[in-house]
């Protein structure tokens, strides 16, 4: 072997063993950052179901009580002419309008919502698609290796070796430098794919835990509302009674 093969090949080693280190690395940053990502699922969930099932389904129950209160109140009158039976009639197809308006507006917004959520499913449904496919190249890959192993093991290999020559090496080391530096580069813009990917990890943490905050908050304000519309429902009651 030539001097300068020899130190192309320790220059070619040195190369690889660096660019290892960076590509290992980013093998377990990707790990954690993934990690940091996956975990905000569950706070998602449960973000959804503090404001989607919990709270919504509390605020609906009580907007129906409230317009209930009012529609019996209105029912409570005694008019005394006809202006009045007619204030009366008038006002209870008000207010079952300003309901129904009401709740038409709602529903448009719960159907894009809902929309919304589809679109969401669908994203991460996306996500499993890309991670299946990945998974298919790398069993691939892993099939083409053993493949190649299989054929090396049958005599390609010594075969190869016995077939060698200096200019053949002098390519071959050639190529490997130019991959090591491939490698290298390609590995430090995944860093930064890695890193904008602990970012949005860490942001969206902080911003589901003040979502989850202001829908703790919202249920207390819900509870205290529901208070006031039952005081006022056994008014209501008391009034009909009387």
């Amino acid at each position: 072997m030539s001097d300068v093969i020899k130190n192309m090949i320790a220059k070619s080693k040195r190369a690889i063993f660096d660019v290892e280190a960076i590509v290992q690395f980013n093998v377990g940053q990707i790990q954690v950052s993934r990690s940091t990502i996956e975990e905000n699922i569950t706070d998602a969930q449960q973000s959804y179901l503090i404001h989607a099932a919990g709270n919504r389904e509390l605020i609906m129950r009580t907007t129906d009580d409230v317009f209930r209160n009012r529609i019996m109140m209105i029912e409570q009158l005694n008019p005394t002419n006809t202006d009045q039976e007619a204030f009366q009639l008038s006002m209870l197809n008000r207010v079952k309008v300003e309901y129904l308006d009401h709740r038409t507006k709602i529903n448009r917004k719960m159907s894009t919502i809902a929309l919304k959520m589809a679109d969401a499913i669908k994203a991460l449904g996306e996500v499993s698609d890309t991670f299946s496919e990945l998974n298919e190249e790398m069993v691939n890959y892993i099939d083409e290796i053993a493949d190649s192993n299989g054929q090396w093991m049958d005599g390609e290999l010594k075969q190869q070796m016995e077939a060698a020559s200096h200019h053949g090496n002098e390519m071959r080391v050639q190529e490997i430098e130019e991959v090591a530096k491939s490698i290298r580069n390609s590995s430090v813009e995944t860093r930064k794919i890695i890193e904008d990917t602990f970012r949005t990890g860490v942001d969206l943490k902080e911003k589901l835990n003040n979502t989850q905050d202001s829908g703790n908050e919202m249920r207390e304000q819900v509870i205290s509302l529901r208070e006031k519309v039952d005081a006022n429902q056994k008014r209501v009651s008391d009034q009909i009674a009387g």
